[in-house]
């Protein structure tokens, strides 16, 4: 019932850390920053998935989680003088801390009581990130100095793009393992039927409280690679239109699938470029338009395009 991810499972990851060290050679740097937001976007949207599609918990204090993670690799570096080695995980582990602390009290809600108190957390975390001037220095951000790994400067999205490949490529590999674990199997049955999994000997709390827990730390890992590529950092990154967006990734993607959520991330995460250029009249109905491809998506396909493809190779076996 559990185990481990087969070579073949892994061995596209070999391929996509390939690319990631060869492709900055081959193509402008515009499309290498594509890349950048899109692998950045990938680890957001696989933890948020982890708690919402894996274990069936309606959340929304995600991307407080991610703008934590974010602020914190930022001034670990800048107070601190650490280094990125060292300032990304200490920044991802308090995240998780964070999300440890809120899990507790969340997750003895349900349905949209969940969704809405961790959507208050959510809108305080980012009431912080504005008015906290000291630290965050307000609505004018903070500005990011190039990040060091091992003498190594990423000061361009050329030299940034193989760092966020090796990251992606470590946490798909995790999030392999994890969803094949005893643990995620948990997360499975709770998310099918709570009274189900309690009346099988799983801890259901305890589950939930892990679930929120690894998918905060996902969240502050995205935030760490959101400072490896930018200049600045401030709280606008982190409203709900972030929220919305990554939300309509995982839901059109495919939840519970991490082939689905790449899916989702590459559609959705290239839509607002492709407004801006081609479709620039609509542009200021952004927030619309994620919205309506929600509801579309739910409605027509609940399962997400993994899920329809998935469906549709079982009706032609």
């Amino acid at each position: 019932m559990f185990g481990s991810p087969s070579l073949a499972r892994l061995a596209p990851l070999l391929l996509l850390l390939a690319i990631g060290f060869v492709l900055p050679r081959l193509v402008p740097e515009y499309f290498l920053l594509l890349g950048n937001v899109l692998m950045m976007y990938a680890v957001l949207a696989i933890g948020l998935d982890l708690l919402l599609g894996w274990a069936g918990q309606f959340a929304f204090a995600h991307i407080a989680f991610y703008g934590i993670g974010a602020y914190a690799t930022v001034l670990f570096q800048s107070r601190l003088d650490l280094p990125l080695i060292v300032a990304l995980p200490l920044a991802a582990i308090l995240a998780g801390i964070m999300g440890f602390l809120i899990a507790l009290p969340a997750t003895r809600l349900r349905a949209v009581y969940l969704a809405l108190a961790t959507f208050a957390f959510a809108e305080g975390a980012q009431w912080v990130f504005n008015t906290w001037d000291a630290v965050t220095h307000g609505a004018d951000g903070l500005r990011i100095r190039p990040p060091t790994l091992f003498g190594y400067v990423i000061d361009s999205d050329i030299r940034a793009f193989p760092a966020l490949a090796v990251v992606l490529v470590l946490v798909i590999a995790a999030t392999m393992y994890l969803t094949q674990s005893k643990l995620g199997r948990s997360m499975c049955a709770i998310r099918d039927s709570e009274h189900a999994a309690a009346a099988s000997g799983i801890d259901v709390a305890r589950t939930k409280v892990f679930a929120f827990t690894i998918s905060a730390v996902y969240a502050g890992i995205a935030g760490g690679m959101y400072s490896m590529f930018r200049t600045t950092v401030n709280p606008e990154t982190f409203g709900f239109e972030q929220i919305v967006l990554v939300l309509s990734m995982v839901v059109v993607g495919g939840l519970g699938s991490l082939p689905g959520v790449l899916i989702g991330v590459a559609l959705l995460g290239l839509l607002p470029e492709i407004m801006r250029t081609a479709m620039r009249s609509i542009l200021v109905y952004r927030e619309l338009v994620y919205g309506l491809i929600l509801i579309l998506a739910m409605m027509y396909m609940p399962r997400g395009i993994w899920g329809l493809v998935t469906r549709r190779r079982r009706a032609r076996r």
